[in-house]
């Protein structure tokens, strides 16, 4: 782009005359708008301001994985702002419960491909909003943190909206945007949440043994990934990966613990395949002091999910290992984490993507983790078949491995039998007895 080479006084000025209040920013939605908040984005400052003009808007369309409480699902909202919920959470699971919420299944990889690429089904983007770093002595300004597909939809947008927040930490990757490419920058001073005790509660009784399992199946050098989830979120506090020397890091996030393991050189990413001595997310860190040890760290590098999430770049990572959390399996394998029955928990996210870039990695490897039951020990997370309705995130083609509190069971090119067998045996055992009796009765004869 040519405002590389422009003089600092351009691009100076160009921020100055872009610079807004929120209210004004708010002002550049007009009705019938599809607004984008990329996944980690959505600065509350112009959500608050764009839903304060409700009375003017009709037929504005949020798409979003929402990130805390708003209010928009309120009545007074209807006709005005639909919110398309991309991924479940505790803030949205209600209003899609009560059909107040859209719902738009996908996987992340994919995503890019639903906005505006070309295809006739593609949604355009007609307002992006974003966070930001303030410029720095180019004109430029940085994603920070979190990148996940900011930076690709801001390409595509009809007009950008820049939230400059002076608590990012300022990374190295694909996460710089230059001046010129937004239309509207809204100054915020509030310190960024740690969301860390929301989204990752303490450890429950189960966690330790299915942290000590998850340990095992990890190897010194090995390129890991760690999905979100309450299981998946205890597994490095609790010290599965303690033990473990020069692992790489090649995934959408981290869980608490991540960073720590960097301090401490358990990931030194010294024998990742595809990028030797770095440390590869699309978004990182649980806290400001995991943030803080970020910033101008040229460790890390921060790329779209349309990169990280490719399967393709995931396979080249020899002995890629893609740990994630499940809501139920069933006696064939078949890997559930989205939805409990037909009802939306969650979302596919990136897990699709991990399972099949770890299943196509020399020495690769998809672990499943959960505990064996749920419901305070009322119901079995492994049962024998999904009930309908039931969406299934990985197929039982590619299920690799499952872990519970009570052990192992590895399902790769074993028959449906042989893993029937090896899932009761890590099964809560109030209930092998049902599941064995089920089996004999699906698979023998």
């Amino acid at each position: 782009m040519t405002t590389v080479n422009r003089p600092s006084s351009a691009w100076q000025e160009m921020f100055n005359q872009r610079l807004m209040s929120p209210a004004q920013a708010a002002a550049l939605v007009r009705p019938g708008d599809h607004i984008y908040l990329p996944v980690g984005q959505g600065p509350r400052v112009v959500i608050e301001a764009l839903l304060a003009r409700r009375e003017e808007l009709r037929d504005v369309t949020v798409t979003a994985l929402p990130q805390g409480e708003f209010g928009w699902f309120e009545p007074e909202f209807e006709g005005r702002i639909t919110v398309n919920v991309l991924y479940a959470s505790p803030f949205t699971r209600e209003a899609l419960e009560r059909r107040q919420a859209d719902y738009t299944p996908f996987m992340f990889y994919g995503h890019h491909k639903g906005l505006d690429d070309g295809r006739h089904e593609a949604r355009p983007v007609d307002v992006n909003v974003i966070h930001v770093t303030p410029p720095n002595a180019h004109g430029f300004v940085c994603l920070g943190h979190s990148v996940w597909d900011a930076r690709t939809t801001v390409r595509r947008a009809r007009t950008n909206i820049a939230v400059v927040n002076p608590y990012l930490p300022r990374t190295f990757g694909d996460s710089w945007i230059a001046v010129a490419e937004i239309d509207a920058f809204v100054d915020d001073a509030t310190p960024l949440p740690d969301a860390t005790a929301r989204v990752y509660p303490p450890p429950e009784p189960w966690d330790e043994a299915i942290a000590g399992y998850t340990g095992t199946l990890v190897r010194d050098g090995d390129t890991i990934q760690i999905g979100t989830g309450s299981t998946t979120g205890n597994l490095v506090r609790l010290g599965a990966l303690d033990a473990r020397r020069d692992l790489g890091y090649f995934g959408e996030l981290t869980v608490p613990g991540t960073i720590d393991l960097v301090r401490r050189g358990v990931i030194t990413s010294r024998r990742m395949t595809t990028h030797p001595g770095r440390f590869i997310a699309t978004t990182a860190g649980n806290s400001q002091e995991d943030r803080d040890f970020i910033n101008d760290n040229p460790f890390f590098e921060f790329y779209a999910v349309d990169y990280v999430h490719d399967p393709r770049n995931i396979a080249r990572n020899d002995n890629f290992i893609a740990i994630n959390n499940a809501l139920t399996v069933d006696l064939t394998g078949q890997i559930a984490a989205s939805t409990i029955g037909p009802r939306v928990y969650s979302g596919t996210g990136g897990q699709f993507s991990f399972a099949m870039g770890a299943f196509m990695s020399r020495g690769g490897r998809y672990v499943t983790v959960l505990p064996s039951s749920a419901r305070a020990g009322a119901v079995s997370r492994i049962v024998p078949r999904f009930e309908p309705g039931q969406i299934v995130t990985v197929p039982r083609d590619i299920a690799d491995t499952v872990v519970t509190e009570y052990g192992i069971a590895r399902l790769l090119n074993r028959s449906v039998r042989e893993r029937a067998e090896a899932l009761i045996s890590v099964a809560h055992p109030d209930f092998r007895a049902e599941l064995r009796a089920a089996a004999r009765a699906m698979f023998w004869p």
